[in-house]
């Protein structure tokens, strides 16, 4: 099992998680910037774009939710040093739960990770409205296998 500071550093050092439903038989994949991990079984992102989950027939429906870390250093000291220190990526079988309104506190925490981008022209496009979340039940976490470059054991540290 993957140790919880894991999958939030994971989090944390992506630009994106992408996140996954599929609706009558199609998949449907949505990237997603804003997404927190809570603890090892619940996180929740800002539905801002996607409406994906909300189109679903299910009240609650499955999903899958990528978290690859995008950082060039990270892959660049991992490949120089023939190994993953910390996982690559992982795969959060969740369930979402319903749509509701921000707290203060998941607001504060979004502005303090876009705010760095509020003097550029698409921050008060993209990101000046934030007032809505989806939670999810992560109900099972799956790593990426990358070969010999993954074979540590991630749960300690």
């Amino acid at each position: 099992m993957i140790a919880l500071k894991h999958i939030k550093n994971l989090v944390k050092n992506s630009l994106y998680c992408s996140i996954a439903t599929s609706q009558n038989n199609i998949p449907h994949c949505s990237p997603i910037g804003s997404v927190y991990i809570e603890n090892i079984k619940q996180g929740y992102y800002f539905e801002m774009f996607s409406g994906a989950v909300a189109k679903c027939d299910d009240p609650q429906p499955l999903g899958c939710v990528l978290v690859v870390n995008t950082s060039l250093l990270f892959w660049l000291k991992s490949l120089i040093r023939g190994h993953f220190k910390t996982p690559p990526a992982v795969r959060l079988l969740v369930r979402f739960g319903e749509k509701r309104v921000a707290t203060e506190i998941e607001l504060t925490r979004f502005r303090k990770r876009v705010d760095i981008f509020k003097r550029l022209k698409g921050h008060k496009i993209m990101w000046s409205r934030p007032s809505h979340v989806r939670e999810f039940e992560i109900q099972k976490i799956l790593p990426i296998t990358l070969g010999n470059m993954t074979k540590v054991d991630y749960s300690i540290e």
